[in-house]
């Protein structure tokens, strides 16, 4: 005999809601469509409830809310598949996998689809919600009975019990006795009983989510509106006593309903359910409001928190790495796709077999010519197109005596041959673009590839903290009258302390934040940001240690006489840390077109840069992107970048002149050269790395500018003979010297770029 399975109270208890949760989820609709029931049902069967009881409840639920004889048949189709599936999975002794639950969902609905098939659209979003439905369902089931505390959620597990509650109320909302209507009475307790236990985030998070289902069925922001105060009014007046809130919530919904509302005689349909609902939060023992305030509240760790951070970075690391892998697999797949040149034999030979079956096709000699003549002819042919290839063309008098007396096709062979030679040479042209573009996608490929892997370095190594100095921070400012609730202090592999701080907004002076800070670092401090939260009157700062080295820049700059625009472009961008770009680029020729050229390649170096890709491979894929344009497109580039961390500055230049750098009234020469970009498919820029220090002017120009000195130490010597250190004053004076010397015509596009390194006196 088999054993009979017994109930005990919270088994009963438990079914009884999972009935009630299926009329109320086969009462939900959304745009007319009601998936959710079969959804839940689907997600029971995965968590392991009983088949039986969960089939017959999806059963009479289906029945109660939709009398028909369709209704019917798409209950029963989902039950049935449901089963089969449970049981199949039973007796093979095999867990269901989760994909097998949503193949079968979808199987499910077979017969709903045959019954709407004239819907398309309809259909396809029942499925689609039906499957999320699913998805939330399943996490919220797994939560409620897999786990012994159902409030200690991930992010993905409370936007699923948040979309549950919402469907709730949807299915809700329409239910009445008379004009009783339950989901204020239900709302309303829920938020008095988490309000009891002091977890307002969570009775805010429920009831706007159940509220917003209420206006999704009635399709009004009412209920939103209406709850969101009541919540405010609870929370706010929560702590003196059960009565006095209750009473307080009920004459604060009177006024809504009978102000803004325009509900007169009506109110009391409207008032009963939160009096009800009121009255039972007032009888409930204190005993079981402790007990549930045990099971809601959920203790927070720093240090499992700041452990989780390291966890996380570990994490990250590793999904970079994998994900490196893959760039480089496509860097490599590309570069198996570029297609080589073939070897002139090769060519030869094809352009023969393609001349001979074109031409000699429909010849009546060639029989003869083929066994007679074969070789001779096929070595004067070869030799015909080896000229043609040569010289680009083949003429009558480069036929040999012996082909032109026998051959009476002798100009459509000449011809054919030249037009052959030249549809090679086009498509040769554009195979070469082609595979130039090939090459650019898989270098940066190979390019993203290896800065994902430099990330993820970066980002795998432990975050260390010191809790011992955070306390000592809070002490030191709470004493200067600074409210701080949080203090944050973290240090990454060789690099400096950062702080994150979050204070009262208002009631903190920087300068002493700033100067406690870095008392107890012991290093000087310095805030980056300061943003507000949302949680609070409070505001989150964010400190790093203080660089003691800045830059300040002067640029001056005209255009080519008669031109509105300039072909030179600038750009001064601060990178990651204490980074500066300074950049000139200047567009072959003037006018708009110069200007165009000059700014697209700048702005390609500027993106290049922020992203943080090497030299080499920024220069490479910025010349190859206009080196594939069939335009003559060329730029000069001139890039500086300045690290004030180390205190070197390194020159890029790139058909660019040469540059300046003035340290204590000496000249030192920065030597220009190479080809402009996009002149050759590679490039060989010319290099330049030096240490700066403070007052060091760093001073960069265009060739209009350079062109303007008869000679090179003629311009050094006049930036020697300027006694300001203002860089906009010397960037202005060389402006000006330049046009001096060219009669005051600007002969081309010019533009100064001076830079200068100073020490912070803070």
């Amino acid at each position: 005999m088999s054993k009979v399975k017994r109930f005990n109270f919270y088994e009963i208890v438990k079914y009884f809601c999972l009935f009630f949760v299926c009329i109320v989820l086969a009462n939900a609709r959304v745009s007319g469509l009601s998936p959710f029931l079969y959804a839940f049902f689907f997600a029971s069967i995965f968590v392991g409830l009983d088949e039986k009881f969960m089939g017959v409840f999806t059963l009479c639920s289906a029945i109660l809310i939709d009398l028909s004889l369709a209704s019917l048949y798409v209950a029963l189709t989902v039950v049935a598949v449901g089963i089969v599936v449970f049981y199949i999975h039973k007796f093979a002794k095999k867990r269901i996998k989760l994909l097998t639950i949503f193949l079968s969902f979808l199987i499910s609905l077979v017969t709903y689809i045959y019954y709407n098939r004239a819907e398309i659209f309809d259909c396809v979003y029942y499925v689609v919600l039906g499957l999320i439905c699913l998805y939330v369902f399943v996490t919220v089931l797994q939560v409620l009975l897999l786990r012994k505390n159902c409030f200690k959620l991930t992010l993905d597990e409370s936007i699923c019990f948040l979309f549950s509650i919402a469907l709730l109320g949807v299915g809700i909302a329409p239910v009445k006795i008379v004009n009783f209507e339950i989901y204020r009475l239900i709302l309303m307790f829920v938020i008095f009983l988490l309000l009891a236990v002091n977890s307002a985030t969570l009775a805010y998070s429920v009831a706007l989510s159940f509220a917003l289902g209420v206006s999704l069925s009635c399709v009004s922001l009412i209920p939103i509106a209406e709850f969101a105060i009541l919540m405010l009014i609870s929370g706010v007046f929560s702590a003196p006593n059960k009565f006095k809130i209750v009473l307080l919530t009920v004459l604060c919904d009177a006024v809504i309903q009978y102000f803004f509302l325009n509900k007169s005689w009506q109110i009391l349909y409207a008032l009963l359910p939160i009096a009800v609902a009121g009255l039972i939060y007032l009888i409930l023992p204190k005993k079981l409001i402790n007990n549930l305030s045990d099971l809601v509240y959920v203790k927070s760790t720093e240090i499992s928190s700041r452990a989780l951070i390291n966890t996380t970075r570990r994490n990250i690391r590793k999904r970079m790495s994998e994900l490196s892998n893959v760039f480089m697999d496509m860097k490599q797949i590309h570069l198996n796709m570029v297609k080589r040149e073939l070897e002139k034999s090769e060519l030869i030979a094809m352009l023969s077999r393609e001349v001979v079956a074109s031409c000699c096709k429909d010849c009546l000699d060639k029989n003869k010519c083929t066994r007679s003549l074969g070789f001779e002819n096929k070595s004067n042919l070869e030799t015909l197109i080896e000229i043609a290839l040569t010289k680009g063309k083949v003429t009558l008098l480069d036929i040999p005596n012996s082909m032109s007396n026998r051959c009476a096709k002798i100009n459509l062979l000449v011809n054919l041959i030249n037009r052959l030679t030249d549809e090679y040479k086009q498509f040769k042209t554009m195979q070469a673009d082609v595979n130039n573009v090939k090459i650019l996608l898989a270098d940066q490929m190979g390019a993203v590839s290896r800065l994902l892997l430099d990330l993820g370095e970066e980002i795998d190594t432990n975050v260390t903290f010191d809790m011992a100095r955070e306390n000592k921070i809070i002490s030191r400012l709470l004493s200067n009258n600074i409210e701080c609730r949080e203090v944050l202090l973290y240090a990454e592999k060789n690099s400096d302390m950062s702080a994150i701080l979050v204070v009262k907004a208002g009631g903190a002076p920087e300068l002493i934040v700033e100067k406690i800070v870095g008392e107890v670092c012991r290093t000087p401090m310095q805030i980056t940001s300061i943003i507000p939260l949302e949680e609070g009157n409070y505001n989150s700062i964010t400190l790093h240690k203080l660089n003691k080295f800045d830059c300040i820049f002067g640029l001056a700059s005209c255009n080519k006489s008669g031109n509105d625009e300039s072909g030179d472009c600038h750009s001064i961008i601060r990178l990651s840390g204490n980074k500066f770009l300074l950049a000139l680029c200047d567009g072959m020729g003037s006018g708009k077109s110069a200007h165009k050229m000059s700014a697209m390649t700048l702005g390609l170096i500027e993106n290049f840069y922020k992203v943080g890709f090497d030299n080499d491979i920024i220069l490479e894929s910025v010349n190859k992107l206009l080196a594939v344009n069939n335009q003559e497109s060329y730029s000069t580039l001139d890039v500086c970048l300045i690290d004030l961390d180390k205190n070197l500055a390194d020159f890029i230049k790139v058909g660019a002149p040469f540059g300046l750098i003035k340290r204590d009234g000496n000249i030192e020469f920065v030597e220009g050269g190479a080809l402009p970009i996009g002149a050759l498919d590679n490039i060989t820029p010319a290099t330049y790395k030096t240490t700066i220090s403070t007052k060091d002017l760093i001073v960069m120009a265009t060739d209009g500018i350079t062109d303007a000195f008869e000679t090179q130490e003629s311009f050094c010597e006049f930036v020697a003979r300027l006694a300001t250190n203002n860089p906009q004053t010397i960037a202005e004076s060389i402006l000006n010297e330049a046009l001096t010397r060219n009669e005051m015509t600007a002969k081309d596009d010019m533009t100064v770029l001076v830079a200068r390194t100073y020490l912070k006196n803070k």
